[in-house]
């Protein structure tokens, strides 16, 4: 092959490579996008409630409850002394006192259960007048509110629910050391009342060990000593 046909087809070498080239860059290859991963967040608080799996964001486990030491208290207008948001861990859920309840902070001129409710919480608390439960019940919700808000508290409950509700079960450990239901008892401002944990045909001891009958009779030991220092409703 002579030198100048040698030069001819290496010229048109190049022209096709810078050609190609060129081309490539105008149009780069697409590369298909990546399929997300399934998301394992746990569900927020505005999702439909669900009851949380064990161990879901709690600290230890003890006789079976989950054991939330750092909780707390989540402002909301529903919240009353015996019922009430917390949050704990990394979920946010309505808590429900075993063992007591606190009087209703309202009377309702449209629901006659409501009504009656109070009715019942003023009769069990010595007899006082519905008015004058409610005005517990205010008192209950105002002492709820000092004693979770005044520092981080610690929630025991193994998510049973309330009547099939969205609220769950427990107890509340305060800072001190003492029990919320208890206290809301020894102030006056909480009937014995309502369920203690699992049923009457199995039921399971409290976080600390005690029988439901063992902590239904420490309850009505510190509700005597309210009734004879006429604390709370036992004053009025």
């Amino acid at each position: 092959m002579s030198a100048k046909r040698y030069l001819i087809r290496f010229a048109l070498l190049l022209v096709v490579a810078a050609a190609a080239y060129w081309q490539q860059a105008k149009n780069p290859p697409v590369t298909p996008p990546r399929t997300a991963e399934p998301s394992s967040a746990s569900p927020s608080s505005g999702s439909a409630p669900a009851t949380p799996s064990a161990d879901e964001g709690a600290a230890s486990k003890i006789r079976g409850y989950d054991v939330f030491r750092d909780a707390r208290l989540v402002e909301k207008d529903g919240n009353d002394g015996d019922s009430f948001v917390v949050r704990a861990g990394d979920r946010e859920f309505i808590l429900r006192l075993y063992f007591v309840d606190a009087p209703e902070s309202y009377l309702s001129d449209r629901y006659e259960n409501q009504r009656r409710r109070v009715a019942d919480q003023a009769r069990d608390l010595g007899g006082i007048s519905s008015e004058e439960a409610v005005a517990v019940g205010k008192a209950a919700k105002k002492f709820t509110r000092e004693q979770l808000a005044a520092a981080p508290f610690t929630v025991y409950t193994y998510w049973e629910r309330v009547y099939d509700g969205d609220r769950f079960y427990g107890f509340v450990e305060l800072a001190d050391g003492g029990d919320l239901g208890s206290r809301l008892v020894e102030e006056g401002l909480a009937r014995i009342h309502t369920k203690g944990p699992g049923s009457k045909a199995k039921p399971v001891p409290t976080p600390h060990g005690d029988s439901y009958f063992q902590a239904r009779d420490k309850l009505e030991s510190i509700e005597r000593r309210a009734q004879r220092a006429e604390r709370g409703a036992w004053g009025l």
